[in-house]
């Protein structure tokens, strides 16, 4: 670069040039400029004109004192082209620089990157493992499905926390995709997909999630029918009073909260229904109040409530009765 330099302001505020005598000063003003981040574009046009050797200077001095846009923009600057001098000397950096390197690496969209992050998530320290996930959520996900799709299939390798925080964070667009893998992924990785079938999907997912609720296993069952009552819509209605009648207490609670949630005034007969067969008290009671709520037709709580009443005083008969013979 010329003795003479010249910074030129992009901005109609800042229409005029800044004249400066050396590549210190150009180093100096753009660290400036990030810090106040004041001048947009100007701080990220000085990021440009900084020398490789600057920009990986100021990372390192001044990475968490900047917010995560300047965070991205110095990083992908600095490393877009060098991303390999990252993970290449990451085993000789100290804790907190692995965790600052994997944060560089979330804004590098790479497969290569996204390779190395993935291996990360196998880590013992929880510290590396959280950075690892941050920086996948930052990622392409187009570069990030397959790889942590196909690690629900090693738990002996990867935290399934982790990495349905990851996928959590792909937002919608991963809805088809596990539609053509859950059937043929194990059950750690089925338990996953059903939750973020529930968390992302919409009324097309309810024929998958419901054949999920004949399965032998408990916990898969349990987060299969979790999943649906997340859904919304009038498709869900007669699958949860289908569930009004499940065998496990738990199910029926979860499915009869949905229906009160949802307002399904369509389930009422079948909750009705279901209120007078029940024999869990806090399963009753909740059906009894939701029953309040949305059904117009109450008869069934208030022939309910006026035996319960009846059953109470006669107790109570029964008792001084007692007392005074």
């Amino acid at each position: 670069m010329n003795a003479y330099n010249t910074i030129p302001f992009r901005s109609k505020k800042y229409q005029r040039q800044q004249t400066l005598q050396n590549n210190t000063d150009i180093a100096r003003i753009a660290r400036q400029w990030i810090m106040r981040r004041d001048q947009l574009p100007e701080y990220r046009f000085a990021i440009e004109l900084m020398s490789q050797a600057d920009r990986e200077e100021m990372f390192w001095t001044t990475w968490d004192m900047l917010d995560s846009f300047a965070q991205r923009d110095l990083a992908r600057a600095t490393f877009s082209d060098y991303w390999f001098k990252l993970i290449a000397d990451y085993s000789d950096y100290v804790l907190p620089q692995k965790v600052q390197a994997l944060e560089a690496l979330g804004y590098i969209h790479n497969q290569n990157v996204v390779n190395f992050l993935v291996q990360e998530l196998r880590r013992d320290d929880d510290t590396l493992r959280l950075a690892a996930a941050g920086a996948l959520k930052k990622q392409d996900p187009v570069l990030v499905i397959e790889p942590m799709l196909a690690a629900l299939d090693r738990p002996e390798h990867y935290l399934a926390s982790r990495i349905y925080d990851v996928l959590e964070a792909l937002g919608p667009k991963l809805v088809p995709v596990i539609l053509q893998r859950i059937e043929h992924t194990q059950l750690n990785g089925k338990i996953i997909m059903v939750q973020l079938l529930g968390t992302f999907g919409d009324e097309s997912v309810i024929p998958t999630l419901t054949h999920y609720l004949e399965s032998d296993n408990y916990l898969l069952k349990k987060m299969t029918v979790e999943a649906l009552t997340k859904l919304q819509g009038q498709d869900i209605c007669p699958v949860l009073t289908n569930l009004l009648n499940d065998k496990a207490w738990q199910i029926r609670l979860m499915a009869a909260e949905a229906i009160g949630r949802g307002h399904f005034t369509a389930a009422c007969p079948a909750l009705r229904e279901a209120y007078t067969r029940e024999s869990d008290p806090l399963v009753k009671e909740l059906m009894e109040e939701i029953l309040h709520t949305i059904d117009t037709n109450n008869e069934t709580i208030i022939t309910y409530q006026w035996t319960r009443q009846r059953s109470k005083e006669n107790n109570e008969r029964e008792r001084s009765s007692g007392r005074s013979n």
